[in-house]
C-alpha cells in the first residue's frame, strides 16, 4: 500500500506534537492558570545563569557557600497584583529559598536583589517552612501556622493558629501563594501555613515582581518546576481595619532573632 507524501508528513507531525505534549518540559496548566516557566531554558527570567540552570524541567539554583548576599531569578511577565501561584518546589536539607513575590528589584542594594513579600522554603525548621517572610523589610509577619494581623503600624499580631507540619527535604512539595488585596495565603501540599491580613498601608504592597531566591551561608540546592499563575481581578476589595479587629488576647508575632523555634505535634497527636 503507497501512502502520499503529505499523509506521511501529517503522521510525523502528530507523533511530534505528541512527543511535545507528553514532554514533561512543557507540563500543561491547569484550567485559568497559565505556565510562566517553560521548562526547557532561562527564557522570560531574569537569572544569573551562575547560580540557575534549566533542565529536565527544573530550574535549580544551586551556591557554593560563598554568596555575600542573597540572589534572585525573576520572572519577566510584569507586575502582578491579585493571583493565585502554583509550583512544585525540591529543596536538600541545608537549603534555604523562597517564592518571592509583589516585590521590588532593587539593583541599587546589589547584584540581583529583590525585596518584599517571600514564601519561604527552609526545610530545617518547621515553623518557617512556609512563613511569610518580608526579604531586606519588615522580616517575618508570620510564622508557619500563624494566622496573623498586621496593624496599621506594622506590628503582626497572632490572630489564630493552624496545626504546624514538617514537609522532609529531598521531596517535591506542592506551593501555593493566594494574594487577594490585602489578604495574604500560603499553604503547603494542600495544608495552610499562613493567613495573614495587612493593614499596613506604609509597609505592604499590592503589586510587585514575581521571583525565586538562593541564599547566601551553606551550600544548598533548590528546585522548581511546574510553574502556574492565574491572575485575578485587580480591584478586589481590601479589608479595612474595621473588618480586621484584632483580639485583645493577641500576641505581638515573635520577631526574628527571638523566635524560638515551634515544636512539631507527633503524628498522630
Amino acid at each position: 500500500m503507497r501512502i502520499s507524501c503529505s499523509l506521511c508528513l501529517s503522521i510525523l507531525a502528530a507523533f511530534a506534537f505528541a512527543a511535545f505534549a507528553a514532554e514533561p518540559n512543557a507540563p500543561a496548566a491547569p484550567a485559568g492558570f497559565q505556565a510562566i516557566f517553560n521548562g526547557r531554558n532561562l527564557d522570560g527570567w531574569n537569572a544569573d545563569p551562575k547560580y540557575w540552570k534549566v533542565g529536565n524541567g527544573i530550574l535549580t539554583g544551586t551556591t557554593d557557600g560563598n554568596l555575600d548576599h542573597n540572589r534572585f531569578a525573576v520572572w519577566q511577565g510584569g507586575k502582578v497584583k491579585n493571583f493565585e501561584l502554583r509550583v512544585m518546589v525540591r529543596v536538600n536539607p541545608l537549603g534555604n529559598s523562597g517564592l518571592q513575590y509583589r516585590s521590588a528589584e532593587r539593583p541599587d542594594l546589589g547584584e540581583s536583589v529583590v525585596v518584599g513579600y517571600q514564601c519561604d522554603v527552609v526545610p530545617t525548621r518547621a515553623d518557617y517552612d512556609g512563613q511569610l517572610y518580608e526579604e531586606r523589610e519588615r522580616c517575618i509577619l508570620a510564622h508557619a501556622s500563624e494566622k496573623v494581623i498586621v496593624d496599621p503600624k506594622g506590628q503582626p499580631w497572632l490572630a489564630g493558629e493552624f496545626p504546624l507540619r514538617k514537609f522532609p527535604p529531598g521531596e517535591w512539595h506542592a506551593y501555593r501563594v493566594l494574594a487577594e488585596g490585602n489578604h495574604l495565603r500560603h499553604w503547603i501540599d494542600g495544608h495552610p501555613t499562613v493567613d495573614v491580613i495587612d493593614l499596613d498601608e506604609k509597609g505592604r504592597a499590592l503589586e510587585g515582581v514575581l521571583g525565586v531566591q538562593v541564599h547566601k551561608g551553606p551550600p544548598m540546592k533548590i528546585e522548581y518546576r511546574d510553574f502556574f499563575l492565574k491572575k485575578l481581578p485587580d480591584d478586589l476589595p481590601l479589608i479595612t481595619p474595621d473588618e480586621a479587629k484584632i483580639p485583645l488576647d493577641a500576641k505581638k508575632v515573635a520577631a526574628q532573632g527571638r523566635d524560638a523555634p515551634k515544636p512539631v505535634p507527633a503524628a498522630g497527636s
